[in-house]
């Protein structure tokens, strides 16, 4: 047994920052998982997982040390659930910023290559067309298929363009 087993437990059974505790435990930061083990450690007067979880589920009493003692903590518990979510944001701001980058290196690229993916998401735009018009009964998710590329290919050009688009704006109004 270990400390995601008694975190588990706390999540489920739980509410308010003992709850928090439990998710310290069954998150993967090391920092953070030790500071709940601690936690729950002070609580149960045990630093082995088994035991603690018997503790927490045998003695009311010790509910209530442990939420005690989260409550002290829980400015730390507040920092950790900010700096996963700023890790998570980061994460997906890394991921748009890698997709526009690519996006843009389509557009400087030469030869050939210049043209493969307006010609895929052009070819995927008549199927979709094709098939919409002379299908008896076109199925939406095929049609979704057939979507795909052309939506995507011109969305992220247009969501890149746009957020140039603003940014020259703003900064037009601050200069005025």
């Amino acid at each position: 047994m270990n400390w995601s087993n008694v975190g588990d437990y706390l999540k489920g059974n739980t509410t308010g920052v003992t709850s928090l505790v439990g998710s310290l435990l069954t998150g993967n930061v090391l920092g953070a998982v030790s500071a709940g083990a601690s936690m729950v450690a002070s609580a149960t007067g045990t630093t082995d997982p088994e035991q603690a979880l018997l503790e927490l589920k045998g003695t009311p009493g010790t509910m209530l040390k442990l939420e005690e003692i989260a409550l002290q903590r829980e400015a730390e518990v507040n920092r950790h659930i900010e700096s996963v979510m700023k890790l998570e944001l980061d994460d997906q701001q890394r991921s748009h910023s890698e997709t526009q980058a690519t996006i843009r290196n389509g557009d400087n690229a030469q030869g050939i290559v210049k043209y493969v993916r307006p010609s895929h998401a052009t070819v995927s735009l008549i199927a979709a067309v094709y098939y919409g018009l002379f299908t008896i009964s076109p199925d939406i998710l095929v049609l979704s298929a057939f979507l795909t590329l052309p939506f995507t290919y011109a969305g992220l050009r247009a969501y890149d363009k746009r957020n140039v688009l603003a940014f020259n704006s703003k900064i037009n109004l601050k200069s005025n």
